[in-house]
Formats: C-alpha cells, structure tokens, sequence
C-alpha cells in the first residue's frame, strides 16, 4: 500500500492503518524514527478501542519516549460507559495462525491442510508483511515463518516482534533449508519453540502444531 493511502485510510478511522503507521514510525521502517508520529497514531487506534494501541502508548511512556500527556485522551475514553457485545454459546473461534513465507505454492499448501484440521490462517508473503498482519490480528496463538524471505527474514521478524513486544504469548515455528546450529542458537536466544528444516511434510508441521498450541493451553 503505498504511504499516501495507508496515511489517508489512518485519518479515515481505519485503526489496521493506524496501528501499521505507528509501528512504522516506532521502529524507523520505511521511513525516519519519529516517537512522537508513533504515539499520535497509536493514539487514534487506543480511542477506537484497540488494547494493542493502548499497551504500546503506555510502554512508550515507560520507556521516557514520549509524555504522559499523550494517556490523557485515552483516559477519559476509558471512563466512558461501553457497550459489550454479548458472546452467544458456540461462537468461540478456532485458534489463528499465521503462516509467513514467500513460496506462494508452499505457503497455499500448508495454510489448506492448517485449515482443513479447524484452523484460522493468516498468510504473510515477506517478513514486513508479516508484522503488519501480526499488529492487525493481535489474537494470534501460532506463527510459522519461513526463514528466508524478502525485506524482514524470519529472524529478523521475531526480533521485530520481540523488540516491539508483539504476540508475546505466540508459540513460534521456524521453517527452513538452512540447519547451522548457530541459526538455531540464535533462534532459542528469541524464545522460538520449534526448528523445522524444509522440506517439511504437512503431518510434521501439523503434529508440530497441534503439541504448540496444546501445550499453550496447558500453560494458560
């Protein structure tokens, strides 16, 4: 999306553009690092309700990157009466997966046999891309990225997702052609549960899965 657009729907009220603009200007991706052009969209989506947005205004606050002024809209909205949507019985959603990789057919493949077994899936084609879908769907459980990709690899993916404290509570999957033990010291370094080593067999990711998430719940 080019930035004009995605500035464009930020200002219209979409809190998915606003959250994105936000994580761009925090992190200096794309464009320069500006806290205070971070905080002012991250403001505009925690007024619309979004918890993400909230949590990341105060950690900014916590971090001494920006006033605690910048809290003070956000404030009055909560004390504000809302409206809760009534959960009827039966519409609990299946757990949400994302599935990053740059290989359309692969990734097509693996994200049909996650969804056939009950699954929600959420497809990423690079590393970036990835982040953006992570920041738009802050209920997902599972991420499984490839390796190498375009723009953000997976390491640098998880480290963006660690450094920016994103999906903390995610179980992580590593797939890839490449097994140094070096890349998989690292990737225990950033808490990564599982190392699959391409090519990878749709019972393997499957089971692979299954144990993660079973195991989160477990935990939970």
């Amino acid at each position: 999306m080019a930035e004009s657009d995605l500035e464009t729907k930020a200002e219209q009220g979409d809190t998915e553009a606003q959250c994105s603009l936000a994580f761009l200007y925090e992190i200096g991706m794309e464009r320069e690092q500006d806290y205070r052009k971070a905080a002012h969209y991250w403001q505009m989506a925690a007024k619309a309700g979004r918890q993400l947005a909230i949590d990341k205004l105060k950690l900014l606050l916590e971090e001494g990157k920006i006033e605690a002024s910048w809290l003070d809209p956000i404030e009055e909205e909560a004390s504000a009466p809302r409206i809760v949507a009534e959960t009827r019985p039966g519409q609990e959603m299946a757990p949400k997966i994302l599935m990053a990789d740059d290989e359309d057919e692969f990734r097509t493949l693996m994200g049909e046999v996650l969804e056939a077994a009950g699954y929600r899936v959420v497809h990423a084609l690079n590393g970036e891309e990835a982040v953006q879908k992570v920041l738009a769907n802050p209920d997902i459980l599972l991420i499984i990225t490839d390796l190498k990709m375009p723009k953000l690899n997976g390491l640098q993916f998880v480290k963006t997702l660690r450094r920016m404290r994103l999906a903390e509570s995610a179980r992580v999957i590593v797939m890839t052609a490449y097994s140094q033990p070096a890349l998989i010291t690292e990737g225990k370094k950033l808490a990564i549960d599982s190392w699959l080593v391409k090519p990878v067999r749709p019972e393997t990711l499957m089971e692979t899965a299954k144990r993660l998430l079973e195991r989160k719940n477990n935990v939970a």
